[in-house]
């Protein structure tokens, strides 16, 4: 017989609050409310969410909660948690958890860890822009989790309710854990926004580039899935296509950030291309060249 799912409390009224609790609930989890200071968005979160709202003051019935997730701003978890133990309805019987992926559970409880049973990270490992979209779909999100034995072992219950995957990190490793999500999710925004610039160059304005860009993103996207790297690299440097590379630098222009940027990541794409070795050796020198000096004036 499955233990019982641990009683559990949201404090929050973002996305990600909207997610773990209506994705919680969904999949069997006790969820017995959602907490946020402002009544209005508590009620809009927590209605979306399936689950009872609760603002001003902290509610009574986070006695009768053994697991507590704080979805809310990194810079405000510890103040947050610190005032639910003062209230005393935060004990030695309840867990603790946050949601944010660049602090481990010490750095993030340590004034409170000698009053709480455990405390853990859980840190969905995807965008979340829309929580009630998000809260049906969760299956197969992995999350990176961190924390002690007690900690743990709530959080693996909790991941498995929502069907997700356990990514174990270790508190010194959850920096670059958190790095690498900020460069994929974050960066690849600013990466499209870069591309847009680009493409303003020929005359197409932001909207169309995003439809335009779109089907290439989803593809390489879908390559990756399918491929793996290095195999999911297509383009002029995995052709060892100097010519391309010059005229790109051409229309860039020498110097400021899109020279610069354009540059860095060709010579990242450079290395994955010599580790496929599809292309001539003496082209991919040429393309380091340019890479690292531009093209000739």
């Amino acid at each position: 017989m499955s233990a019982p799912m641990p009683r559990t409390f949201v404090i929050g009224a973002g996305p990600v609050a909207v997610a773990l609790a209506g994705g919680l609930r969904l999949g069997g989890v006790p969820v017995m409310g959602l907490w946020a200071r402002r009544g209005e968005r508590a009620r809009a979160a927590a209605a979306t969410a399936g689950v009872a709202a609760y603002s001003s003051a902290p509610p009574d019935l986070l006695l009768e909660s053994h697991a507590v997730i704080l979805a809310v701003r990194d810079d405000a978890i510890a103040e947050v948690a610190e005032t639910l133990v003062r209230t005393g309805l935060i004990t030695r019987n309840h867990v603790m958890l946050h949601c944010s992926g660049s602090m481990s559970a010490a750095q993030a409880f340590g004034n409170v860890l000698e009053q709480v049973g455990g405390v853990a990270v859980i840190h969905p490992l995807r965008a979340i822009a829309d929580g009630g979209a998000a809260m049906r779909t969760m299956a197969g999100t992995r999350f990176g989790v961190e924390g002690d034995s007690a900690g743990l072992s709530t959080v693996r219950a909790l991941v498995g309710a929502l069907d997700g995957k356990v990514l174990a990190l270790s508190e010194g490793q959850i920096a670059a854990y958190h790095a690498a999500a900020a460069v994929v999710s974050n960066y690849l925004v600013a990466l499209v926004d870069v591309a847009v610039e680009l493409l303003g160059k020929a005359d197409v304005d932001s909207e169309h580039a995003i439809d335009a860009l779109l089907p290439l993103l989803r593809g390489t996207v879908d390559n990756l899935a399918e491929r793996g790297l290095p195999q999911a690299l297509t383009g002029p440097i995995r052709r060892g296509d100097s010519k391309t590379v010059e005229r790109h630098l051409d229309a860039i222009g020498e110097g400021g950030d899109l020279a610069e940027l354009y540059q860095v990541l060709g010579r990242r794409t450079l290395a994955l291309a010599r580790e496929l070795g599809d292309a001539p050796e003496a082209e991919l020198e040429r393309i380091s060249k340019l890479l690292r000096c531009g093209p000739a004036s």
